[in-house]
């Protein structure tokens, strides 16, 4: 798996959080994946794309873009 667990833990750790209490945000599903498998949460920037990989752990949502993932966000406060 990559990257380890141990990458996001420290992240976390350094600002002072849990991994609950994070979502990492990314174009590329393996960053997700390895994010969500660490306790964090995840958001997937489409960027064009359509399909999330089936062998990864789907993302907690998706945007095509950071503008649109802010808005949804937003709506969720």
């Amino acid at each position: 798996m990559q990257p380890a667990p141990a990458a996001y833990h420290y992240a976390v750790e350094e600002v002072g959080a849990r991994p609950d209490q994070a979502l990492m945000v990314a174009v590329h599903p393996w960053d997700i994946d390895g994010a969500q498998r660490a306790g964090l949460d995840g958001a997937w920037l489409r960027r064009g794309a359509s399909v999330y990989p089936r062998a990864m752990t789907s993302p907690g949502c998706s945007a095509q873009d950071l503008k649109e993932l802010a808005n949804m966000l937003a709506a969720e406060q």
